[in-house]
C-alpha cells in the first residue's frame, strides 16, 4: 500500500491542495490513496516532489519500476 495519505496529512494538505500542486484530479488522488488505482510513473514523481519525499518511500511496492 502506498503512503500518499500519510505524507499528505503530515504536510497538512487536503486532497484538493495536493491536486492543485500536482495537476492530478482530486478523484484520482483519492483512488491512489485507497489503493483503488495505481499511480502512473509520472504521477508518482509529481506526488513525491510535492510531498518532498523519495518515490521509493511513498510507493515501496513500485520500487525499481520506472
Amino acid at each position: 500500500m502506498n503512503r500518499v495519505r500519510e505524507f499528505r496529512k503530515k504536510k497538512d494538505l487536503t486532497q484538493l491542495d495536493l491536486a492543485k500542486i500536482t495537476d492530478i484530479y482530486p478523484n484520482d488522488i483519492s483512488q491512489i490513496e485507497t489503493g483503488y488505482r495505481k499511480a502512473f510513473p509520472g504521477w508518482r514523481k509529481r506526488l513525491a516532489d510535492a510531498l518532498e519525499v523519495e518515490e521509493e518511500v511513498l510507493f515501496p511496492e513500485n520500487e525499481g519500476e520506472k
